[in-house]
């Protein structure tokens, strides 16, 4: 991905939260100091490319009432990885998976791919309604898969910046304990969802005035966490994704979390429960360019967080499976 200096920062806010007006890509040019021709001849140009996902909202699956749980299956034999993928990854709810461990590609002088195998690693994200959240994670129960549920997320919703190959996105701490049930959406609500979930048919004038009021109350209380342009990040030069994750006692997962948090290469970041076949706690998601930069960002945080001195490992996603956006109401 090629860009001028000026198509770089174009890039970068249109990944950020776009105005909740009528004609956002023209408040947006003009911040930019371009025209909205130019900006909407920008974004065509990205979708020949392949690098837009979709340009729509962004919105918490929780306080939509939906649930989410990642999951790991150990999966060690060719076969049995390619059954469970296919399984995992036809499944409506699953919006992410990923074989996670050592790429076989990648030398260092102090790791090799037998120090994962006895790790799961067939990893994905199901998410459903609350109401049939169980029966959905149970139609896997023939994979043994271990759930690895969020207990306290500290950083979500990333931004891919092509100026620094780096992130600037809202650091936040939220307890799951704090988080109230969200009330049960009106059919009208449910549909205004539907209609901004997917790719936006009208860049100009993607909102109508009826639905402006919802949207920006939903932004101000998290429901709506942004409506912009979403990347493909491995087509966009972001290939080196890494699970970060650390073995922390559950009274500093709080301290550890919050420094996780505020680094810019850190895009999430969420404490879990240990498992018996994977006793690590704390992770922090990054994505670099290549396996060797993720690895010297992964050091990095290891030793300017202070977690030097706990068990650690990065697991890199070496193969990607699925990769998509939840569609809620549907």
């Amino acid at each position: 991905m090629n860009l001028t200096t000026e198509q770089q920062e174009w890039l970068y806010a249109l990944q950020r939260p776009w105005p909740l007006v009528s004609q956002p890509l023209t408040v947006l040019a003009k911040s930019l100091g371009t025209s909205t021709e130019a900006l909407v001849s920008f974004i065509s140009d990205l979708r020949t490319q392949g690098l837009v996902r979709r340009i729509g909202g962004v919105f918490d699956a929780r306080r939509l009432g939906y649930r989410s749980c990642l999951y790991a299956i150990s999966a060690p034999e060719p076969a049995a990885l390619a059954t469970a993928a296919g399984a995992v990854s036809a499944h409506p709810g699953v919006t992410h998976a990923y074989i996670r461990g050592w790429p076989e590609d990648f030398s260092h002088p102090s790791v090799t791919a037998t120090d994962y195998e006895a790790y799961p690693n067939l990893w994905f994200t199901l998410s459903a309604p609350s109401a049939t959240f169980e029966a959905e994670a149970a139609s896997f129960a023939a994979f043994s898969p271990i759930p690895f549920p969020a207990l306290t997320r500290y950083k979500i919703d990333v931004v891919f910046d092509p100026r620094t190959r780096q992130r600037d996105e809202r650091t936040e701490y939220l307890s799951t304990k704090t988080l109230s049930e969200s009330p049960q959406l009106s059919s009208v609500q449910q549909a205004i969802v539907r209609r901004y979930q997917d790719d936006t048919a009208n860049l100009f004038a993607p909102f109508t005035e009826d639905d402006l009021p919802q949207l920006r109350a939903w932004q101000a209380d998290g429901t709506l966490r942004r409506f912009a342009l979403l990347l493909y990040h491995r087509v966009s030069g972001f290939a080196a994704n890494g699970m970060c994750c650390w073995q922390v006692p559950q009274e500093e997962l709080d301290l550890f979390g919050r420094r996780l948090a505020a680094f810019p290469e850190v895009t999430h970041c969420y404490a879990r429960p240990a498992h018996a076949s994977f006793p690590f706690t704390l992770y922090a998601m990054i994505h670099k360019t290549s396996w060797q930069e993720a690895m010297n960002t992964f050091d990095h945080l290891t030793q300017t967080c202070g977690l030097s001195g706990h068990p650690r490992k990065i697991f890199f996603s070496t193969h990607e499976y699925k990769k998509s956006s939840l569609r809620f109401f549907i």
